[in-house]
């Protein structure tokens, strides 16, 4: 009774919840047996509390995974079903313990006549994967894996064996008698050691003449995971387990050959589970690949059916390996793919047919299998990872799908195909653009410097030719720039680029033919080659000097075909033909050399020069010259704009001048005559107005006085229909009229 308080203790909302249960749990936990589960807690249920409660249930712990958030445990049928109540679990599944499972046919003896010296003198009868996987242009350079750390996890391995002298090994640890000894004990099975050393030796064994593993220089933590004792059988946990392990000393790269789908104590994933989210293994072999450890399995040996790959091979993040023989033809008995959920799988194909691998003390010989598939390509990873460290697993994968023979067309029994890893090693990051890249501030130059970077090319990858097109279409069909560069990542424009956007890309090609390419970079805004900084805003500026200093900035330019040179113009409001200019300027300042009329409306523009291209920068808004002398008539001036609202301004400007002070009146009317605005007098302006210049702004302000523009609102507030309305001013002696059209506002 006193296990079942903390039940009664807990809130009714959460005593409600049960875990999902395995289907095939309750079939047989009624019997008097013991069965091995996985417990998974909820995410607020610490794994110490989840371990007491199994303990108190009369459970006994196998190993407990962080990652899962899971404990493994030996358990009688009635706890199982006392468990099967706990609201702090989240599922309840069997611990799978796998049948290994070999190629069905006939391999070659592994003798050593197999792998007799012969054909190259360095790689002999090794040579084969290399040439496969086209290794030697790294190999051959001295890159061996070297600052690599690889963990591998399978049934055993031969650490005496001569082959691996060596080899540098940071930890061992033996999963199955918990001990950190992984060759063969008095206990074991005789031969256990044998395919895990096999694997190995793909990776770590040096024989003169016979056999050189592919990442010597690799410093290696070996896991033995699996007990052949009892039919050839691995525990799942034992798996979790050993990748946490590896994980809390340090591993760049986890390679296992113990892709497995068959289980051998009565329980199995279905097809269906198959999908990279059930079995624990997929789940952990994810987990490390989010923590930035790349790892590399078996696909299986159960081909060539439809959907045989194993598990961990269904994992989204997982490589997984079929096989295929020297020539390049799939294995019959390589795993296929897809995935449950459709993706497609094995990822890559590698030599799994006859290969020549360390089968004994002082022998080798020729296997087949996925077995050894996989760690030609989780060796091939090593030498990537040595060259560019900080490479995550998934820009590794990409290296090696984007090198892949099947690139163009993956499918479900190659996946991406046979990687070209001296290929994958050229341009593994791809060419990231550099500068100018878009989202920033414009253009600093018109005639920038592009450049981009390939990472560390090796040296039998050179000669890289880079071709670069930039253009100010989106397409780039129409390039201003399409030009061929030989091992230079940056090209300086010479020739300067419109006001506008700018796109660009930069393919490469090597000398072994990797190619790459930084895709279509922009668009790049490209400034305006003058920025008009005086006497150019949208509402308009005034000035009281009739020779004012004309201003402006330009970005920069390379010279040639700088500098920059400007021709200036300024012309009437009113008149399209220039009332002044000057050409050749090179300073970015300009004093008008003679008096503008006062009382005018002005705007100004510039023609920029770059050697023989041009572009126009106009005046934002017009310019006033202002006049402070006493008018010599009264004038009412026509509203601009007109009609209005217009070029994106809402109000009319009214102007008038006044000879004689005295009452005035100025008001807005409709056709009746009926006035609907008044200004003069109003808020702003008494009834008497001394002589004088009305309605123009004033210096270094905009060109007309705020206080006499219309918005089309009546003294109300209220906004006017559309249509022809009059204003009109009465001053001493004189009555004058205008015309004004309304093209209506929002409400």
């Amino acid at each position: 009774m006193r296990r079942l308080l903390w039940l009664a203790l807990l809130p009714a909302s959460l005593a409600a919840q049960r875990p999902a249960v395995s289907s095939a749990l309750p079939r047989v936990w009624t019997r008097d047996t013991t069965l091995s589960v996985w417990l998974f807690a909820r995410p607020g249920l610490p794994l110490d509390d989840l371990k007491a409660r199994a303990r108190g249930a009369g459970v006994r712990i196998r190993t407990h995974s962080r990652w899962l958030h899971a404990v493994s445990v030996d358990a009688p049928g009635a706890a199982l079903r006392f468990l099967a109540q706990d609201p702090g679990l989240r599922r309840i599944q069997p611990l799978g313990r796998f049948r290994l499972r070999v190629p069905p046919f006939p391999t070659a003896p592994a003798t050593a006549a197999a792998c007799d010296s012969a054909g190259d003198p360095v790689y002999g009868p090794s040579e084969m994967p290399y040439r496969q996987l086209h290794l030697r242009p790294l190999t051959d350079n001295g890159v061996n894996g070297s600052g690599v750390r690889i963990a591998l996890l399978d049934a055993g391995f031969n650490t005496l064996n001569p082959a691996f002298a060596g080899a540098t090994v940071t930890a061992q640890r033996d999963f199955v008698f918990g001990d950190s000894v992984v060759r063969d004990q008095g206990n074991d099975q005789p031969g256990a050691q044998s395919h895990g050393t096999s694997t190995w030796s793909l990776f770590a064994a040096d024989v003169p003449g016979r056999l050189l593993g592919v990442a010597r220089g690799a410093t290696y933590l070996l896991a033995k995971t699996e007990d052949i004792r009892s039919e050839m059988r691995v525990e799942e946990d034992n798996y979790v387990a050993a990748l946490e392990w590896a994980d809390s000393i340090g591993v760049d790269i986890v390679s296992s050959s113990l892709g497995y789908l068959v289980f051998d104590n009565g329980f199995s994933y279905t097809p269906s589970q198959i999908n990279g989210d059930v079995a624990v293994t997929t789940v952990a072999a994810d987990s490390a690949a989010r923590r930035g450890i790349l790892v590399v399995t078996s696909a299986g040996n159960d081909g060539p059916g439809f959907r045989t790959i194993s598990t961990p091979a269904d994992g989204d993040s997982v490589l997984a390996v079929g096989a295929e023989d020297s020539l390049g033809t799939i294995a019959g008995f390589s795993s296929r793919g897809p995935t449950a959920d459709g993706r497609l799988k094995p990822d890559f194909t590698a030599p799994g047919v006859a290969v020549c691998v360390v089968t004994g003390v002082g022998s080798l010989g020729r296997l087949s299998g996925t077995s050894f598939a996989a760690p030609l390509v989780a060796a091939s990873t090593a030498l990537i990872k040595q060259l560019y460290p900080t490479m995550a697993p998934m820009a590794l994968r990409d290296a090696f799908r984007a090198s892949a023979r099947n690139r163009t067309a993956p499918d479900s029994i190659r996946g991406w195909g046979r990687p070209d890893v001296a290929a994958a090693a050229v341009f593994p990051l791809g060419l990231t653009p550099l500068a100018p890249t878009p989202g920033g501030s414009p253009l600093v130059s018109v005639t920038p410097t592009f450049t981009w970077s390939a990472g560390t090319v090796p040296a039998y990858a050179k000669p890289v030719t880079y071709r670069i097109r930039i253009g100010q279409d989106s397409t780039l069909a129409a390039p201003v720039v399409d030009t061929t560069l030989v091992d230079v990542t940056s090209y300086d424009l010479r020739r300067p680029l419109k006001p506008g956007r700018v796109y660009w890309r930069v393919y490469a090609s090597s000398a072994i033919g990797a190619t790459a390419s930084t895709g279509r970079v922009g668009p790049v805004a490209v400034p305006v080659w003058a920025t008009l900084t005086s006497l150019s805003v949208p509402g308009g500026a005034a000035t009281d000097s009739v020779q004012p200093t004309f201003t402006w900035t330009s970005p920069a330019v390379a010279a040639p075909p700088g500098p920059f040179t400007y021709d200036l113009f300024i012309q009437r409001v009113a008149d399209p033909i220039p009332q002044f200019s000057a050409g050749g300027l090179s300073s970015t300042s300009f004093r008008v050399p003679q008096p503008l009329e006062r009382n005018t409306t002005y705007r100004w523009y510039l023609v920029a020069h770059v050697g023989s291209d041009t572009s126009l920068a106009p005046s934002v808004g017009p310019f006033l010259v202002l006049d402070g002398s006493v008018p010599a008539a009264t004038l009412l001036y026509q509203n601009f704009p007109n009609p209005f609202p217009a070029s994106g301004r809402d109000s009319t400007c009214f102007w008038f001048d006044l000879a004689t002070g005295g009452l005035v009146e100025l008001a807005v009317l409709d056709l009746r005559g009926n006035p609907v605005r008044h200004f003069v007098p109003g808020p702003d302006f008494p009834a008497t107005l001394w002589a004088g210049r009305y309605g123009r702004g004033q210096p270094g302000g905009g060109t007309c006085d705020p206080r006499l523009m219309w918005d089309g609102r009546a003294d109300d507030g209220r906004r006017l229909p559309a249509g022809v309305y009059l204003y009109k001013l009465k001053a001493p002696g004189t009555l004058l009229f205008k015309r004004i059209v309304y093209r209506g506002g929002s409400p």
